[in-house]
């Protein structure tokens, strides 16, 4: 399955939208398995109006602690409800999915090959952060949208299997 190889910053743009009309109080996080959660900072008395406002489709990643965890934060968010990340989180979008598909990308995000090389990227900070720019540079291969497609399907198929297996050992556990 030979593909050419294209800089993400092809692909990708970043999105700045804001919670200014306070559609959202729900403020998220991004774990090291590169999921979403309800975020661990305390936002009491925040003005949660200069977070950012995540909608379904959007990537969100925090570029920030690469170094010290050697994995990028990086999600996919696929909720109909908005959410919020902190205004330093990188947000950003698939320029065209009829050439990438997001999902797909976010299999290529999950790869530890991919944490790699943002760890090689980092700067010389003590958390060890990645810029956008070093992010964009970056380069994976783009197959044609087909295979993208049997790949995310394949890759669905897999971890639904998982999941599965696990709720059944959590019921033989009980």
């Amino acid at each position: 399955m030979y593909s050419n190889y294209e800089p993400l910053g092809r692909n990708i743009r970043l999105v700045d939208i804001r919670n200014k009309n306070n559609i959202s109080e729900r403020v998220l996080g991004i774990n090291i398995d590169k999921f979403f959660m309800p975020s661990v900072a305390n936002v009491i008395g925040t003005d949660l109006s200069k977070y950012k406002l995540l909608k379904k489709g959007l990537f969100a990643c925090n570029p920030m602690h690469v170094g010290r965890d050697e994995r990028l934060p990086v999600a996919l968010y696929d909720e109909n409800e908005p959410g919020l990340v902190s205004p330093a989180y990188f947000m950003f979008e698939v320029i065209d999915e009829e050439h990438l598909i997001p999902e797909y990308l976010m299999m290529w995000f999950r790869r530890p090959e991919f944490d790699r090389q943002c760890w090689l990227r980092t700067d010389g900070s003590v958390r060890g952060g990645i810029t956008w720019e070093d992010l964009c540079r970056m380069e994976l291969p783009v197959p044609e949208i087909g295979i993208q497609r049997k790949a995310v399907k394949a890759f669905q198929m897999v971890t639904d299997r998982i999941e599965l297996k696990r709720k059944i050992n959590d019921n033989l556990a009980a």
